[in-house]
């Protein structure tokens, strides 16, 4: 089958939008790198406000955007899980019926997305990729896999794909190796990701993960480790007065009341540096404004933050949770803590401070590292390579 003829649809739940850049951006980004190889079209799903079309369709640079915004309810998700994906079902079928049908392959850019494409795959007869990101598995399916509703899911599944080998051993568990699977790392373009020209002064310690209020998950806002940052941070901060040591704290919800009033809490507030959100375009600037990039998650898949920190050549401290261990090899490419301990996070950061001479070493080697096995460069090409054995196996 020629590269034409394949027909691809990949389904994204989220997507950049003029009020929030970065929702979705992997999607965007992904999306760039199939269309080179195959005939592509995006189907963008929304939740339905007043305003809001139920379809649209926007034209990118090389493929189709079908923007469907489906009427459920966030509120009380978890129990109504199912009912969700049945709205999901029926305004698909409903809006994007003749897309599908003209499907060779659905590519559902993460596993929630392939409940209810898997409902929809014996009507159009396309082959179903589920694609699973981290919390897919971790947070949203491990809670409804053993339902009488998703009985033999797995099995309806042509194939999956993992963004990392935790996230491989974390399917098996739940429902088992499948007969077609992969492992494709999202990876980083090293284009944009790579050690900058002139070198940060100073020790400049960053953290992106911010203190976003994950209301459906185990560790709320301290998912990504921001709580214990502050702790960390503020122990740090009564024993050390080198105002050339800094932290720069950034992400979603980094900037609320919460940390505007721990920071004042401190003997030397001023060195640190509150952000907020940052924009996509910004990240490659913000990742070569520090030399240490922080990433002490209670949960990951295989953080993106990780992969661009290594690339830009800085040195990464990190917890052992989901691929991180994938990237981080403890004082050869990174720095390993203890997952949710506080006190071990700050004793990492003053092993730093104390061997200033090796930030520039290991985030050398982290960098070679990352280009070598890690480059987005690939990605397009792998995905379609496995569309077509999807299609040569089944």
């Amino acid at each position: 089958m020629s590269e034409s003829k394949l027909n691809v649809v990949y389904l994204a739940g989220g997507y950049p939008t003029p009020d929030n850049p970065s929702h979705g951006i992997f999607n965007q980004r992904a999306a760039h790198a199939i269309k080179d190889h195959v005939n592509l079209t995006v189907i963008q799903y929304r939740i339905y406000k007043p305003g809001r079309k139920f379809y649209e369709e926007i034209s990118e640079e090389g493929f189709k955007r079908i923007i469907l915004c489906v009427p459920y309810s966030p509120v009380g998700e978890k129990y109504l899980y199912y009912f969700n994906n049945k709205l999901f079902s029926f305004f698909t079928a409903r809006l994007a019926g003749t897309v599908l049908k003209a499907a060779d392959i659905v590519h559902a850019s993460d596993g929630n997305l392939a409940v209810f494409a898997a409902w929809l795959k014996k009507k159009y007869r396309f082959k179903l990729l589920a694609q699973f990101i981290g919390g897919d598995l971790n947070q949203d399916l491990v809670r409804f896999y053993k339902k009488n509703w998703m009985k033999n899911w797995p099995q309806k599944l042509d194939a999956v794909s993992f963004n990392s080998k935790a996230l491989v051993k974390r399917f098996a568990e739940l429902f088992g190796a499948h007969k077609t699977e992969r492992l494709i790392y999202r990876g980083v373009n090293t284009n944009v990701f790579s050690p900058p020209q002139k070198k940060v002064s100073g020790i400049v310690f960053y953290f992106l993960g911010g203190l976003p209020d994950y209301t459906t998950f185990t560790h709320g806002r301290n998912t990504k480790g921001g709580l214990n940052l502050m702790n960390a941070w503020t122990k740090l901060d009564a024993e050390n007065n080198d105002p050339n040591i800094v932290l720069l704290f950034a992400g979603p919800d980094s900037d609320i009341d919460l940390v505007k009033e721990w920071r004042q809490t401190l003997k030397q507030p001023e060195r640190v540096k509150l952000f907020g959100k940052i924009a996509p375009d910004a990240i490659a600037d913000f990742h070569g404004s520090g030399n240490i990039a922080l990433i002490p998650s209670l949960e990951e898949g295989l953080p993106n933050a990780g992969m661009e920190a290594a690339a830009t050549g800085n040195l990464i401290i990190a917890n052992p949770v989901g691929g991180i261990p994938e990237i981080v090899t403890d004082k050869i490419n990174g720095i390993l803590c203890k997952t949710n301990d506080a006190h071990g996070l700050y004793e990492q950061m003053k092993w730093a401070i104390d061997n200033s001479d090796q930030i520039e070493v290991i985030g050398k080697v982290a960098a070679e590292m990352i280009g070598t096995n890690f480059s987005s460069r690939d990605f397009g090409k792998k995905y379609f390579e496995y569309y077509r054995d999807i299609l040569q196996k089944n």
